[in-house]
């Protein structure tokens, strides 16, 4: 993209072609006392090497993971990519063409989507998936109102949606502002013990229940009965949305084969980095007989005129594409470029290297969780609860503080302060293990604790 600013004689041209004398009397449409009066207190231009300094002296100021160690996870986690995938992913033909807005003329994007598709449905043990979302909390809200279309479709009553408080913090306040403004009522079953209890669903039951909305592993690292889950939410003919880290389904049952009628969250960890830039990728998969509900585009199989293997976008129900009325979202793109990065991930670790990463993930978060609660006033919250790699830690001091004192004496970026949701949890600290820490990083995060009093 060329950012060479427009000369005085572009500016003139373009007024010319307009109409118009001046870029006031461009903007005379908007009312004066609307308008910025003076000049903008910006600091004067800056020569291109003194901007690429000035530049590279705000960046350094940031801490990254790259050259700290991190536990620091809630949603995003860190794991190893390939340098291949940024190869792949910079190709000419992906960049051009990530988003098929015109997919006749992209077979390879979405010969891409069907393999990110097919890699989607078979992780979570589910028939059919979408090309992607935006991120894991719309996908929790996708899924919740595809469950309230279906629920409509079957003229049945959908006046309340059951979310539990192990679903992460931004996928509720998502499902809240969206549920609010549909007049559907959002319910929060209380965990126990850092679980989602099925008999808290039934004290809950109701037809009016569209969906129930639970989360494995939970935000606060706990593994659920998912399968009781579903089978609770089913009892009164409410849909089951499961939320679930993709990499956990490595080691743990997919959510699919334990009841579960759609499957979404955040693929973003794989292939993709935490500190990319701000997008992330969501997932969303479902069973074959819901298939017209399913939000975002769809990509199949066909043949051409000439009897050639074609792949096209199957479903496109979006707003752009149909009748409003009939349109299942107003999602305007998938995170392509996103999904394709962790397609490419997925394809370049294979089946089996997919479980070795999972394994070790499972298998340094327990040393982690080990190591660090025999320390002197550490402890697991749920130490009866099984986790993957993630957990809840008890701390003798505010998390907050712990995660300052590691920032700036040991160069250690910590876990998440469960204090910024709740005071009463200030001493509650959320720490991911995942297979870029090593052993000896883990030993460090032990020793500095030790340190800190």
């Amino acid at each position: 993209m060329n950012y060479v600013q427009h000369t005085e004689a572009d500016k003139a041209a373009m007024l010319a072609a307009m109409g118009k004398r001046s870029i006031d009397e461009l903007f005379e449409t908007i009312p004066p006392d609307c308008r910025y009066q003076g000049e903008l207190p910006v600091e004067p231009a800056l020569t291109e090497d003194a901007l690429l300094r000035e530049m590279k002296a705000l960046a350094d100021r940031n801490v990254s993971a790259d050259d700290h160690a991190s536990f620091l996870g809630a949603g995003l986690y860190r794991h190893f990519c390939p340098a291949l995938v940024d190869n792949l992913v910079s190709r000419t033909e992906f960049w051009t063409a990530y988003t098929p807005y015109q997919p006749e003329a992209s077979q390879g994007t979405l010969i891409s989507i069907l393999e990110w598709q097919t890699m989607m449905c078979r992780l979570t043990g589910m028939s059919v998936s979408n090309a992607s979302l935006y991120d894991g909390a719309t996908a929790v809200v996708e899924a919740v109102l595809m469950a309230l279309r279906l629920k409509q479709e079957a003229k049945a009553p959908a006046g309340r949606v059951l979310v539990s408080q192990g679903v992460h913090p931004d996928a509720r306040g998502a499902l809240a502002t969206y549920l609010k403004s549909l007049g559907v009522k959002l319910v929060e079953i209380a965990l126990e013990d850092g679980a989602t209890p099925s008999g808290g669903i039934s004290q809950l039951a109701g037809n009016d229940v569209a969906a129930v909305v639970v989360q494995s592993p939970n935000f606060f690292g706990v593994v659920e009965d998912v399968e009781s889950l579903c089978h609770a939410a089913h009892a009164f003919e409410a849909f089951a949305v499961v939320t679930a880290d993709p990499d956990a389904l490595t080691v743990l049952q997919p959510p699919g084969p334990q009841g579960a009628d759609m499957v979404c969250g955040e693929a973003t960890p794989m292939g993709n980095k935490p500190w990319f830039g701000g997008p992330g990728v969501g997932y969303l998969c479902g069973r074959m007989e819901h298939v017209r509900q399913m939000p975002a585009r769809i990509a199949g199989e066909t043949v051409d005129a000439q009897g050639r293997r074609a792949v096209v976008l199957t479903f496109q129900t979006r707003e752009q594409h149909i009748r409003r009325a009939k349109a299942t979202s107003n999602i305007c793109t998938s995170q392509q470029l996103m999904a394709l990065r962790a397609t490419i991930w997925m394809s370049l670790l294979g089946k089996e290297g997919f479980v070795e990463l999972g394994r070790t993930n499972l298998s340094r978060a327990h040393y982690a969780a080990e190591r660090l609660s025999k320390i002197p006033g550490y402890a697991l919250a749920y130490p009866n609860r099984p986790f993957f790699k993630e957990f809840t830690l008890k701390t003798p001091l505010p998390a907050a503080k712990l995660n300052q004192v590691l920032l700036k004496k040991h160069e250690i970026i910590g876990g998440y302060d469960l204090g910024r949701l709740d005071k009463s949890h200030a001493n509650h600290w959320l720490l991911a293990v995942t297979d870029m820490n090593t052993k000896d990083e883990i030993d460090r995060l032990a020793t500095a604790l030790v340190s800190i009093r």
